[in-house]
């Protein structure tokens, strides 16, 4: 028996993957993975070293992510929904606890997660619901998987939707900004490869002043302003525009949306 199968080979299980392998908090072959039609496990069993089960009936491990889409699921249950799971960890947008305990009622505790897309390179945070709270050794099982693609915290189920609004669809909302402040940048007279540069770095470097500074994201824009200066003079555009309304109510929608697809 595995320590960990994986079902679903994408983007995300990958990272995870990857990550668990490179951090040292489990060896490859601990770890399977099963896909769909395509061949996703088989190179994700490539890149790492994991072993690849062509079919998800031969899935024989304590722990089980699934990393597969929201709309594979019932396909999913159909074939190892009975099997005994120590810890069943769900990636699944929008499916909820009490859904994933009807299609998996053998799994002893379920965790449902929200990550975000900087785990990809390692750099993400995650949030972790469980069904009921864990014991010492699942919460390190749940810790040794999230860990190992950026940060991680516990939440109550009820605020995953706000999670998915605010760091779930989070970075999309940065790479909006990053588009707009680029295109901004080429309307002053910058070639595109500069005015993207610019705004890159720009973010990149705010982005680890505000974590590693003690001072606040307020503390740190008033820090950048001068009286009658330039900053204050964009700052003030942004206010005449209700900049933070506009992201209050962007976040708003992101979380009714998040609750709608959950109802699905």
């Amino acid at each position: 028996m595995k320590k960990f199968a994986f079902v679903g080979a994408g983007k995300m299980a990958s990272a995870i993957v990857s990550g668990m392998i490179k951090s040292g908090s489990m060896p490859p072959w601990d770890i399977e993975c099963v896909s769909g039609a395509d061949d996703t496990g088989k190179i994700l069993a490539q890149n790492t070293g994991i072993s690849y089960t062509p079919k998800i009936e031969n899935i024989n491990a304590q722990t089980v992510v699934l990393a597969c889409k929201p709309q594979q699921l019932a396909e999913v249950a159909a074939v190892i929904g009975n099997k005994k799971i120590d810890v069943l960890i769900s990636i699944l947008a929008g499916t909820t606890i009490s859904k994933l305990r009807a299609r998996f009622p053998n799994a002893g505790k379920i965790v449902r997660v929200m990550p975000n897309m900087p785990a990809l390179i390692s750099k993400g945070i995650s949030c972790f619901a469980p069904e009921t709270p864990l014991d010492e050794a699942q919460e390190k099982i749940v810790k040794s998987v999230l860990s190992a693609i950026g940060k991680v915290i516990e939440c109550p189920e009820a605020k995953l939707d706000a999670v998915t609004a605010l760091s779930g669809s989070g970075p999309g909302y940065v790479f909006e900004f990053a588009a707009a402040l680029a295109a901004a940048g080429e309307e002053l007279g910058f070639d595109r490869e500069t005015a993207t540069l610019l705004s890159i770095q720009t973010l990149l470097g705010s982005a680890m002043l505000l974590e590693k500074d003690t001072r606040s994201a307020e503390e740190l824009r008033d820090a950048v302003c001068s009286p009658g200066g330039t900053t204050l003079a964009a700052l003030e555009v942004f206010k005449a525009n209700n900049f933070r309304k506009t992201v209050k109510d962007a976040l708003a929608a992101a979380e009714k949306r998040s609750k709608e697809l959950s109802m699905l």
